[in-house]
């Protein structure tokens, strides 16, 4: 076999090699950029997926209908979470005109905890 031919078909082969690389790293790199967005996609229908409970929470707290209330003074709801587990909520409701001067907190497993947002 003559020289040339071999060189030829070796300069064939290696530009053939580059065009395949480079179909395979712009292969790769598209199946990356998928799964990245199928993951961000994921997790925003993950952190909007409760919109339905938060609507029904703020529904019953807001609502012209008054929640349950028992002797206490102490209005009962039942929630379920994204997992579907069933919460009772016992909430109070008093209202304290806040200062800047006060400590605002809440009470939280019998102790008060200062909130954090007038920090």
């Amino acid at each position: 076999m003559p020289a040339w031919f071999e060189v030829t078909v070796i300069v064939a082969f290696a530009i053939g090699a580059v065009f395949f690389f480079a179909k395979y790293r712009e292969t790769a790199a598209a199946l990356h950029e998928s799964e990245r967005m199928k993951m961000r996609l994921s997790n925003d229908l993950n952190r909007y997926k409760d919109v339905s409970r938060l609507r029904a929470l703020r529904d019953a707290l807001l609502g012209t209908r008054p929640l349950p209330t028992d002797d206490e003074g102490n209005e009962h709801l039942l929630l379920r979470d994204g997992d579907l587990q069933l919460h009772h909520l016992i909430l109070r409701r008093e209202s304290n005109r806040v200062n800047d001067e006060d400590e605002s907190t809440y009470t939280k497993n019998g102790e008060q905890i200062r909130l954090e947002e007038f920090e």
